[in-house]
This record gives structure tokens, sequence and C-alpha cells, in this order.
């Protein structure tokens, strides 16, 4: 009896081992939502927010955007400068209705809108729970900044020039990555086809972090290489697109124009744009013609615009700036030295944009990304001089919070893109 009472209660305590091991193995569905919910936590809510600020901006290239008339237009007519989109859109259709360049560009957006979430909510994790305030000061002031939150949107900020902000973003993502480096010279020449202005404007940061890896990765064979290739492909492409002296399947513009009546309804819809001056500025006038044309044509009123500019940027610039010169202090290494002097006088890379655009915006626009970008690679990388300077700035903020909330209204509320 003892011995079929004891076997019995064996078989219990194994029936209950086993009920005991298959909760274990099969988690409940909180657990699972839970899991779901701690891999998107940053991500969804900084998507969330720009895919609202994106709703009510759809595109509307042919009364915002200058850049629609070179859209029209691929790599047939002849391997010209600002050609590259036009070309990616011709893999989708030969017909480039208004519609449905409008369309691709908000797709392009919305695609822009999910990396840079994805991007930020990593940053915020590898920095680990205990520093993760930092990221997110500068995540904050990256949106709220009009001339960093515009790249990310349809608007003031030209159609071409978002794309070179995702290139370069790109670019910075794929840098230290084993295989996926060597991208980055097939980006440096996307970033150049698409507008040759990206060799002062985005490209700037790319040089500096391809030095950085040389020193970082203690000058590897690897790291030289890539960064010679990459230098190789701005001097190449930037000389070639530079110096293009126009498209020589056409004789004028008028030719081009015929050509490009049967490609896209553009022409009756446009109502704000001489396309016929644009195309002959873009296509045809020699490189000297073209340059000194700019320069008269930026005047006053180019010149007040950049000066109430950067105005309005002093409280951004007076924070990087004190990121960097604290970097410059603390690190013990030369090289790591001359890489941040490197990161304080990005921002003059862009004065020969001043010589052949006379949208000094665009210029402003991606000094402030680009500080923006080397921040925060900084962070992600684990670099503890840069991410200690930057503690240093985001616990002042902390000890003033309401500086800080000043600060966020008054890039939101008070300064206007210029």
């Amino acid at each position: 009896m003892s011995k079929s009472c004891n076997g019995v209660v064996t078989v219990e305590m194994k029936q209950k081992n086993t009920i005991l091991n298959r909760k274990h193995h099969f988690p409940s569905k909180n657990n699972i939502y839970s899991g779901i919910f701690e891999k998107v936590k940053y991500e969804l809510p900084i998507f969330i927010l720009l895919f609202l600020l994106f709703i009510p901006k759809r595109s509307d290239l042919a009364h915002n955007d200058v850049y629609i008339t070179t859209l029209i237009f691929d790599y047939r007519i002849g391997f010209a400068p600002r050609l590259f989109i036009g070309s990616v859109m011709s893999l989708f259709t030969d017909y480039k209705s208004v519609h449905f360049m409008n369309i691709f560009m908000d797709v392009f957006c919305v695609a822009s809108l999910v990396l840079f979430a994805v991007a930020a909510g990593r940053t915020i994790r590898k920095v680990g729970d205990k520093a993760k305030e930092i990221p997110i000061f500068f995540i904050i002031l990256f949106i709220a900044v009009p001339y960093s939150r515009a790249a990310l949107f349809p608007g003031p900020i030209v159609s071409l020039d978002r794309f070179l902000v995702i290139f370069t973003f790109l670019a910075l993502i794929a840098i230290n990555k084993p295989v996926v480096k060597w991208f980055v010279p097939i980006l440096i020449f996307m970033g150049l086809a698409t507008y040759q202005g990206f060799a002062f404007t985005y490209m700037p940061a790319i040089v500096i972090l391809l030095i950085y890896e040389i020193s970082r990765n203690k000058k590897s064979r690897e790291s030289i290489a890539l960064c010679v290739v990459s230098f190789v492909a701005m001097a190449v492409f930037s000389a070639y697109f530079f110096l293009y002296h126009g498209i020589g399947s056409f004789k004028n513009v008028d030719e081009l124009l015929s050509y490009a009546a049967s490609k896209t309804d553009l022409r009756s819809n446009l109502t704000v744009f001489n396309m016929r001056e644009i195309l002959n500025a873009y296509f045809f006038i020699k490189p000297t013609n073209f340059f000194s044309n700019y320069i008269v044509t930026a005047g006053w009123e180019g010149l007040k615009s950049e000066i109430l500019g950067i105005i309005y940027l002093i409280p951004f610039f007076a924070i990087f700036f004190v990121i960097w010169k604290n970097s410059i202090k603390n690190a013990t290494d030369k090289t790591e030295k001359f890489i941040y002097i490197l990161c304080v006088l990005a921002p003059f890379a862009r004065l020969p944009m001043f010589l052949f655009s006379t949208n000094f915006m665009r210029g402003r626009a991606s000094v402030v990304i680009i500080q923006f970008f080397l921040v925060l690679y900084f962070l992600y990388i684990g670099n503890k001089t840069v991410a200690e300077s930057a503690k240093q700035v985001v616990a002042f903020f902390r000890r003033h919070f309401l500086l800080f909330i000043l600060l966020v209204v008054y890039f939101i509320g008070f300064v206007k893109l210029q």
C-alpha cells in the first residue's frame, strides 16, 4: 500500500514538474508583448512623432521645389550633374508626372523617418541606461532645430538636399562596418551625382570620420585603403561635375524641352519656376559663367538672410563649440585632437557654396546636420572623450531644466528658416 502511494506521489510530482517546465519554455502573451515593446520602446515614439509632423507637409514639388525640373531627365541625355535621382525614378517609369514625383518623394520621406527613428533608438540603447539621456538630448534638439528638422520633411529645403542628408547618414552608418564600409565610396558618388554641392555641405563629415577611423583602427590597411578609395572618388567626381561643360547631345534648351515634352506633364503644371532659365543654367552654361552669375545674383537679400540665420543659431553653435573645445582639451592623443579641431572647423567647409548657390539656407542646414551627425556617431561608437564632453553639457541643462525647455521652445517657435 505504501509502495502504491509512493508511486502515485512520484507520478504527481513528475506531472507538476512537466507543467512547470512547459510554463518556463512557453512564455505568456504578456511576456511576448513585453519583449516586442522592449525592442521598439525608443524607435516607435520617435517615428510616431516624426510621422505626425510629416502628415501636413506632403510634397508639392511643382510649387515648392526648383529642382523638380532636373527630375524629368536621366543619364540618357548625358552624364550630367544633378541627374542621379531622376535616373533612379526612371527605373520605375519613363513618364514622370508631377503626381508620380510627389509620391516618390513622400515614400522617400517616410523611409527616411523610419531610418532616423531606428538609428536614434539604437544609439540610445548603445550608450546604456545610465547614459541614455545624452543621445536623447541631442535627438530632441535635432527635431527642434528647424534646419535639421526640415531635412526630414518636404518643405523649405529642396528635394535633392534631403537625399544628400540620407546618403551621408548611410555612409556614417556603414563606415565602421566590416563589409558594408565599401559602400561608402558609392554613397559619395551618389551624393555628388545628386548635387555637386555635396562636396562642401555633407561630404566633410565623411572626410573627418574616414580619417578618424584610420586612427581608431591603428592605421590598419583596410581603413587606409577605404580612405584612399573614398578620397579618389571625391576628387574624381567632384572635378567632373563641377567642371562639366554642358550636354553635348542637345544644341540648346529648346531641343531639351522638346525631348522632355512627352516625358512629363510638368510644363502644364509649373507655375512658379522658369523652366527654360533653370535648364540653361544647369546643363548649358560653362562653369566660369555659372559661378559668376550666382555671385552677382546673391545680392543683399542673400547676405541678410545669412546674417539672420547665423544669429538665430548662436545657442546651437555655443553648445557644440563647448563639446568640441572640451574634447580637444581632454584628448590625450594628438591625432584625436586633430579630429576634434576638424569638427570645429567643419562649418567653414561650406564657404565655397557662396560662389555657386543663392540658396544659403541649404548651407546652414548642412552645418547644423553635420554637427549632430558627428556627435551622435561618436556617442554610438563609444568615444569616451566626446561622450564625457557631451555628458557635461547635458548635466548643465539637467541642472537648469527650465533653460533647456526655453531652448527647445526658442528653436521651435522663434527660429525661422531664413
